[in-house]
């Protein structure tokens, strides 16, 4: 007889992620009333009264994948700086009638952003989750961890220093790029200890997560250092603050500073960009993938 999640363990071996040797779009489905960019775009009402639009969710999600994403990450907590997460309850009641008909909507492997185990525990139930995405790096909840190595799941590791509600108090690095990947391997050391093999690892430098601008900054210039350590990498710089202190636009116009952002990443070999706009990435990394693929000029 099969045991918990073994049908859902198998198919995801015929769900596997995009092969590595390029960068892929990782696009954002955020089922939140609150989150810095597209928050109430799905879900609105108040605490308690939330109304979840499901099929306007789908039909987004099918957009993102017509447009270029070969993964979706869906969340439904809010993790700007300052927020602060709703209950458990609230966060399954966002996601569940969503999960329940993602699978059916779109073809692509589904990335969970929680980092809770209760909550991932009802997505595979659902069979709605191929890959964990956790912005604490399994640091949360103490059962996350075991949770999805028994799901045989990959993990994207975020670094993050501090909670959502507190990162952007005074956060200060003397060398932002090493402290990061020194953190990032702690957090790796935490996932093999709770059985999770380190080829299903991912990093994720955790761009806008305690850090400042110039942090934020000499993260990208580093992302080779970070591609160098040998495991699958997540970039996530999709609109953020610092790219509109480095442009002065509003979230809504930082379009082509994400871009640029993708285009580097590319460049350095990251694995995902995760962005909420997938077709102006997917463009951008096609004109990536063609010039690197050039033959080279005739002397």
């Amino acid at each position: 007889m099969l045991g918990p999640w073994s049908a859902a363990r198998l198919a995801r071996m015929l769900r596997p992620l995009p092969p590595r040797g390029t960068t892929h779009v990782l696009g954002v489905l955020n089922l939140t009333p609150d989150s810095f960019s597209d928050g109430g775009r799905f879900v609105s009402g108040d605490a308690g009264r939330e109304c979840v639009d499901v099929d306007a969710a789908l039909a987004h999600a099918a957009r993102l994948v017509a447009d270029g994403a070969a993964v979706l990450d869906v969340g439904a907590v809010s993790t700007r700086p300052g927020s602060v997460a709703p209950k458990p309850e609230v966060e399954w009641a966002r996601l569940e009638p969503v999960l329940r008909h993602l699978r059916g909507a779109v073809p692509v492997p589904l990335s969970l952003d929680t980092s809770r185990a209760s909550i991932l525990r009802r997505a595979l139930e659902l069979d709605a989750v191929d890959l964990l995405n956790d912005v604490s790096a399994l640091a949360d909840d103490p059962e996350l961890a075991g949770v999805a190595a028994s799901a045989g799941l990959p993990v994207i590791l975020m670094h993050r220093r501090g909670t959502p509600a507190t990162m952007q108090q005074a956060p200060r690095y003397e060398d932002a790029p090493h402290e990061v990947r020194l953190e990032l391997r702690e957090a790796v050391a935490r996932a093999v200890l709770a059985g999770i093999p380190p080829e299903r690892l991912l990093l994720d430098p955790g761009l806008g997560f305690g850090k400042r601008v110039q942090d934020n900054v000499a993260l990208l210039a580093a992302l080779p250092d970070l591609v160098a350590l040998g495991f699958r990498t997540v970039l996530g710089a999709s609109r953020k603050s610092f790219l509109g202190a480095l442009t002065g636009r509003p979230d809504a116009d930082r379009g082509h500073a994400t871009t640029a952002c993708t285009v580097l990443a590319a460049l350095a070999g990251v694995d995902f960009v995760r962005v909420h706009d997938a077709q102006a990435a997917a463009d951008a990394l096609a004109v990536v993938r063609a010039v690197l693929s050039a033959p080279p000029a005739a002397p």
